[in-house]
């Protein structure tokens, strides 16, 4: 999860806004953004294209998510 994050962060570098690096009122160490690409993982796993049941930290691409980014 973390390298996917990061990598999120690298590719993302001149399109975040400054408010998307402020920090979440309820974790001084959390980025908006990085809270945001958590959600997104979560939005994923709902719509199938991310596997449920994966190692807490692993994000396993499902078939479904395979054709969807054919």
């Amino acid at each position: 999860m973390n390298d996917v994050i990061g990598r999120v962060g690298q590719l993302m570098k001149g399109v975040l806004k400054d408010v998307d690096r402020d920090p979440l009122a309820s974790d001084p160490d959390m980025p908006r953004w990085r809270n945001a690409a958590q959600w997104a993982r979560w939005a994923m796993v709902k719509d199938g294209l991310l596997k449920p049941d994966s190692p807490r930290g692993i994000w396993e691409v499902t078939d479904e998510g395979r054709r969807t980014l054919k």
